[in-house]
């Protein structure tokens, strides 16, 4: 399974958790061998030299925060993932908005790693994804099998659909036994949760806070026809909500292996 990622931007500022930012960017990079863009707001000035030795890595710092600044940034840095330090409703920790930051995914046609402004980074040890009854909910498979062996990270697959009724409950169950066993081809230990009827946003951050998960992996995507649970208002439920790193991923830049399945 491979999927490159050479290139890492990260936008952040110098919130409490700015240290273990700059920690998970680090293991990012050496895992990925990957260089670093770091983009630091409201002119963060901090040398990172002792911090981030022997990465390849450029700085450079930004005064006002503004979500249009950076997506002119990544059209022009390119990167194959980012990592953006945001705010959640009851803090000013963070550089983001939950809004804003929906806003920079859509724009962003690679993968966002988003990380609260007061949650410090240890590891990513546990990780969720999602599993619904969209043909396309099976390509988040691929990211996080790579996440998953870079990290030495077990996967907990949870099965969600609004309908209780027999045919979503095969449909999820085919869908979740089909990433399941791609993800145990790829020597990733894993396990399966069905969690059928109600909010499904609201079950998958349940779910993710009992297994104390260190990540979710979500999917996005901006076409009106969509049957996935996670774009419009739910995607921006969920970051909202979500008090835990999240990886959002665009199906237009995703390997479509497991949907082959």
């Amino acid at each position: 399974m491979v999927l490159n990622i050479s290139n890492i931007a990260i936008a952040c500022n110098n919130s409490s958790n700015f240290d273990s930012i700059i920690k998970l960017s680090k293991e990012l990079s050496t895992k990925f061998n990957a260089k670093l863009h770091l983009i630091l707001y409201e002119n963060t000035k901090i040398d990172l030299s002792s911090k981030l030795s022997g990465i390849d890595y450029e700085l450079e710092t930004r005064s006002s925060v503004s979500y249009k600044d950076l997506a002119t940034r990544l059209n022009e840095i390119n990167p194959d993932l980012l990592v953006l330090s945001i705010k959640l409703k009851d803090s000013n920790e963070g550089l983001f908005s939950h809004s804003e930051t929906c806003k920079i995914i859509e724009r962003a046609d690679k993968p966002v790693l988003t990380i609260p402004g007061n949650y410090n980074y240890e590891k990513f040890s546990k990780i969720v994804i999602p599993i619904d009854t969209s043909f396309e909910t099976r390509q988040k498979g691929p990211i996080t099998i790579v996440f998953a062996q870079k990290f030495n990270a077990n996967v907990n697959i949870i099965g969600v659909s609004t309908d209780k009724g027999k045919d979503s409950e095969v449909t999820v169950a085919n869908y979740c036994r089909q990433v399941s066993n791609k993800i145990a081809e790829n020597g990733v230990d894993n396990e399966i949760e069905f969690r059928l009827g109600g909010n499904i946003t609201e079950q998958t951050l349940v779910y993710a806070k009992e297994v104390k998960a260190e990540l979710v992996v979500i999917m996005t995507e901006q076409e009106v026809n969509f049957k996935s649970f996670f774009t419009g208002k739910f995607s921006e439920q969920f970051i909202k909500q979500a008090d835990f790193p999240v990886l959002s991923v665009n199906t237009k830049d995703l390997i479509v292996s497991e949907a082959r399945l």
